[in-house]
């Protein structure tokens, strides 16, 4: 495997600066710093399905051709977590080898409520974006480093608000992000309720912002596409992203159908009309097996249930 990886790296395209064009990064590092505070309910089991969605395509991606992507999840509310890697003295996953959370465990980490500290939470991502990186690339032999391997660092910060709990000030934050940018970091701020001017602020060109809507549809859009962008600039298909590619690839997205309820509050399954009594022709209750706390299609309790 050594012997063909050295073998590949001499015998590519090179640009003049003698970076491989058009190649696989030898490693690609991904990290996710996502906005977990109270709002955030509002967009439902957007987050949960499409993060879920986007570790899958990587680790598919990484197990396919044995790629290296490294992946780090942090969330943010009032105080910040390493959610993956879990040990806090890794910073970052082999997605060829990670176990990618269920949908329920993933429900549980992105479970909203608290403030917002998202300059705090934005400069702990970049600082263990560049532990990952130094950690990885010592474990690359001399003899391949001095073929001057292509590596890519995506950096993607995502928030339905405003700071407004952080120690750090949005000074600090923009100080470390265009050290991260000179140090070859691509960031990519996916923001909702957020101004232009703040965004600037902060340090963030407008074709490295996507403004997203604070609903199921509007996240789902969002972090579609940004799974695409980051699974081409993992895979050397596109050596930048920007927000023109994607809000090119934001396709239309159905809500699920909100759950009906009779008129004693009870859920009634879909698509069999209203009433409560099967066999008088109308919907089936579903009193016995429902969950009365939690609502997985829309993240949110329903209305109680009637009790007699």
């Amino acid at each position: 495997m050594a012997h063909q990886t050295m073998t590949s790296l001499t015998h590519v395209k090179r640009d003049e600066d003698g970076g491989r064009v058009g190649a696989p990064p030898l490693i690609a590092f991904n990290a996710l710093i996502f906005d977990v505070s109270g709002s955030t309910e509002s967009m439902g089991d957007a987050p949960v399905e499409q993060l879920h969605e986007l570790m899958n395509q990587l680790k598919e991606d990484a197990t396919k051709d044995d790629r290296n992507i490294q992946l780090s999840l942090h969330t943010f509310s009032s105080t910040i977590k390493q959610v993956f890697p879990a040990a806090k003295d890794e910073n970052s996953v082999d997605m060829r080898t990670f176990t990618i959370p269920s949908i329920d465990e993933l429900r549980e980490i992105l479970r909203p409520g608290g403030c917002t500290a998202l300059y705090d939470a934005g400069i702990q991502g970049l600082d263990v974006l560049d532990r990952a990186y130094d950690k990885e690339v010592a474990k690359i032999p001399k003899s391949v480093m001095a073929l001057n391997p292509k590596f890519t660092k995506c950096y993607v910060l995502s928030t339905d608000g405003y700071d407004n709990t952080s120690t750090a000030s949005i000074s600090d934050f923009k100080k470390k992000l265009l050290e991260a940018k000179k140090n070859g970091v691509q960031p990519l701020f996916l923001s909702a309720n957020i101004s232009t001017a703040l965004t600037e602020q902060m340090g963030f060109e407008s074709n490295t912002t996507a403004q997203f809507q604070p609903t199921y549809q509007g996240m789902t859009q969002m972090l579609r596409a940004t799974t695409n962008a980051l699974r081409q600039y993992s895979s050397g298909a596109t050596d930048t992203i920007d927000s023109q590619m994607l809000t090119q690839d934001m396709d239309p997205v159905t809500p699920p159908t909100p759950p009906q309820y009779d008129s004693n509050g009870t859920p009634m399954m879909p698509g069999l009309g209203s009433g409560i009594s099967p066999g008088m022709g109308g919907g089936i209750s579903l009193r016995q097996h429902a969950n009365p706390t939690f609502d997985t299609v829309w993240g949110r309790a329903p209305p109680p249930l009637r009790r007699y």
